[in-house]
């Protein structure tokens, strides 16, 4: 059965609040995978074999994402409920936090991860559902842009808040319990969820995206996988190579102390440009379609990796991050609409939505075997693992433009 559409549109506050949860999920996330983690890993264990261990870190906590989805999904369709998921999932989180934030080994540091993992995932599978329950279909792009505004916004507001507070490690996070709650409030008091009947049979059949009427939605899925591992391929390590490759971060008269601080302006210069097109794209591929801009964003983004891979300095590492940003942009904003806009089940949305988002997930899996790859090739070469690793997330950006023009039902 399709959505009606509205005569009219809805207004933006309602998206603006509907996202608002979004924003707090990116900043928890700008925070800990690139900035927080790096650099506690290499204090816990020190820097022979940092790599390695931080991909174990946020490599085997990534099977509770991966796994759960789909089940907690399916189980939000049977009882017709999201928000609860959301409340119950963010308030373990925080506790994961703290724990991560107080801990003395990188044995505990790995349990409040798992703690942070497993609420994350209570929180945001269900969460994903409510764009394809609430927002009509041809608002879909308008929305999705919202949320990829927000995630890019969120990051920015990270940025400024990591240099606020001096790179605090303790401030930040604070800044994240605070910010994650509140927006996570924002989102649970403010979005009505849809009058649904609970579903009476419930059995995750998996089966069932192999059917016919599952063909674009695993293509889709596809394309978010390779773009996904791209970023992931890199990101975890980014701290580490202007640290060990960059080494000086002065632009002109501007110098920055310590590689932490200059990831953080890096990566809000490149959420500054992804902002832009976040705002533009999404409501563009609502008229042009979203296979384009998505593969737009792929060639943009393998490009500016490819250019990562062989700079030396650090203002050209800022153009590259600043490039880099207008396909990832593009990007984030199409990614909602164009998943929600291949579901065949609307009575399913939480379950569908939840194997979506393994999408998003499933390469940090290969952080391990990435963190690997990073020492071993260092190892045999001074520096060699970050080319390794460029040219890694290269050829899987390409991939993701590529499988998306598999896609046959959507523009």
């Amino acid at each position: 059965m399709q959505q009606s559409i509205p005569a009219t549109r809805a207004p933006i506050s309602r998206y603006l609040t509907l996202c608002a949860y979004w924003f707090g999920f990116s900043f928890h996330w700008f925070f800990l995978l690139p900035i927080l983690m790096p650099a506690d890993v290499e204090r816990l264990v020190g820097s022979a074999n940092k790599g390695t261990y931080l991909g174990i870190l946020q490599g085997f906590p990534a099977l509770i994402p991966l796994l759960l989805p789909p089940f907690l999904g399916m189980l939000s369709d049977r009882l017709g409920k999201r928000m609860g998921f959301l409340a119950g999932g963010t308030a373990l989180n925080v506790f994961g936090l703290l724990v991560m934030m107080f801990s003395p080994s990188y044995v505990a540091y790995f349990v409040g991860y798992l703690l942070v993992q497993l609420g994350n995932a209570i929180a945001a599978s269900p969460y994903t559902a409510l764009i394809p329950d609430v927002v009509p279909v041809n608002e879909r792009g308008r929305a999705s842009g919202v949320m990829g505004f927000f995630q890019l916004f969120s990051q920015i507001a990270g940025g400024v808040v990591a240099f606020t507070l001096g790179g605090s490690r303790d401030g930040q996070y604070i800044a994240i319990i605070m910010v994650l709650s509140i927006s996570a409030a924002i989102t649970y008091f403010t979005t009505r969820e849809p009058a649904k009947k609970p579903q009476i049979e419930g059995k995750m059949n998996l089966m069932a995206f192999f059917q016919p009427e599952y063909r674009d939605f695993r293509w889709v899925f596809l394309t978010r996988a390779f773009t996904e591992t791209g970023k992931y391929a890199v990101q975890p390590f980014l701290a580490y190579f202007l640290a060990d490759v960059i080494g000086v971060f002065k632009i002109g008269s501007l110098e920055i102390k310590g590689a932490g601080l200059a990831l953080t302006l890096l990566l809000v210069m490149l959420s500054v440009t992804a902002a832009v097109t976040a705002v533009v794209s999404g409501g563009l591929s609502d008229r042009i379609g979203k296979k384009p801009v998505v593969m737009f964003a792929g060639f943009f983004m393998a490009a500016s990796a490819l250019g990562f891979a062989l700079v030396k300095s650090y203002p050209l590492a800022i153009l590259m991050g600043l490039l880099f940003g207008l396909g990832y942009g593009a990007f984030v904003s199409v990614d909602w609409a164009l998943g929600t806009s291949v579901l065949p089940d609307e009575c399913r949305h939480a379950r569908d939505m939840g194997v979506w988002h393994v999408a998003m997930v499933f390469p940090q899996l290969f952080e391990g075997l990435f963190g690997q790859i990073l020492d071993s090739s260092n190892k045999a070469s001074h520096n060699n693992g970050y080319l390794v690793l460029f040219l890694i997330a290269v050829t899987f950006f390409v991939l993701g433009s590529v499988f998306v023009s598999r896609v046959r039902n959507v523009k």
